[in-house]
């Protein structure tokens, strides 16, 4: 199959300037579509693991960190890793 590649950059450019949920939701379905039909144990186990983080922000237990904290912790792994 012979795919129009501007065509898939004119849609990647569109795409980005959706608003971060709206991307989040374009990805997840493109996701979805390169590893076929989505496991529902899997979706599952993720909605609830959602439903905990989100209760521990809301309730003040979770631990977090600034973007700057996660940009260099995972600048560290990945230089450890290559």
């Amino acid at each position: 199959m012979i795919v129009d590649m501007r065509a898939a950059d004119v849609i990647l450019e569109e795409a980005l300037k959706l608003p971060e949920e709206e991307r989040a939701r374009v990805a997840l379905r493109l996701s979805e579509s390169l590893s076929g039909r989505p496991d529902d144990r899997a979706h599952e186990a993720w909605s609830g693991e959602i439903t905990r983080r989100i209760a521990r922000l809301n309730d003040g237990t979770a631990r977090t960190v600034t973007v700057d904290e996660a940009l260099s912790r995972a600048r560290a792994h990945i230089s450890t890793h290559r």
